[in-house]
Parts: structure tokens; C-alpha cells; sequence
């Protein structure tokens, strides 16, 4: 007998590729640049940190643009699934972000899924994984 449950993993529709802590990508919106250390990335989505007062929107249909050193994906919807505070200031992502002898800033961690993504979204998207994380542990 079955449970008719899924694993968490059955239910992903692309690989993730995980990083090392300590590669930033850029983001921008509108004129403004946001930084983000990506967690993990794939053709579906990412994840990343962000010091709190950067005020990531929560607009689901607010576009983004992400920079890579040679690949760029412009025009991105990124819908947020989850966001939530780093409690534990012992997490190695306080000592990163937070440089010694300046304030500390809360560090949250957010989720987005893409939105739908045009043919050369695509492309550019695989070029920016490839760019950053070919080298990285590959996660389904």
C-alpha cells in the first residue's frame, strides 16, 4: 500500500545546483543594484541571502535583472515561495556578510521560482549556471 505522498525531490522539475558560501550575484531593480549570495540556483528558481534592509519586494510580478561576469538574464519575474530570518548569528553567513567592526545587519534567506522565461532567457540563464557552478555539487 501506498501513502500517495511524493519526496520533496520527485516533486522538482530541474536540477539545483548548489555553491559555496561566498559568491554574490547582482541584481537590479529598476536603477537600483541589489546584491544577493545565491545558495542554490536552477532553471526553475533560486535561493540566496539578503541583509534585511534591502527590501526585496514581494510583488509577484516584479521583474529582475541578474548579472553574471559573461551572462546576464533580463526581465526576470522572480515570485518569492519562502523568506525568513537567519536566527542563528552563529551560521558562517553572519561572519560573511557581516564584516568585524561594522553593525550587524539581520541576514534572511529567500526562495523564488521564475517565471515564465523566454527562449533567450533560457540560454542565458544555462550560461550563467555554467558560468558560476559548473564546477559545484549538482543536487536533483
Amino acid at each position: 500500500m501506498t501513502s500517495g505522498k511524493m519526496s520533496f525531490n520527485e516533486k522538482r522539475q530541474h536540477k539545483r545546483f548548489s555553491m559555496d558560501l561566498g559568491n554574490y550575484a547582482v541584481f537590479s531593480r529598476d536603477d537600483s543594484v541589489m546584491p544577493g549570495l545565491i545558495v542554490d540556483i536552477s532553471l526553475g528558481g533560486l535561493s540566496f541571502f539578503h541583509h534585511e534592509e534591502e527590501n526585496w519586494s514581494t510583488d509577484p510580478d516584479k521583474r529582475y535583472d541578474l548579472f553574471g561576469l559573461e551572462f546576464n538574464v533580463e526581465n526576470v519575474i522572480m515570485e518569492t515561495v519562502n523568506e525568513f530570518e537567519v536566527e542563528d548569528k552563529s551560521h558562517p553567513i553572519y561572519q560573511l556578510m557581516n564584516p568585524q567592526g561594522l553593525e550587524a545587519k539581520k541576514i534572511r534567506r529567500r526562495g523564488v521560482k521564475f517565471g515564465p522565461l523566454t527562449e533567450d532567457q533560457k540560454v542565458n540563464l544555462e550560461g550563467f549556471i555554467k558560468e558560476f557552478f559548473a564546477s559545484m555539487e549538482q543536487h536533483t
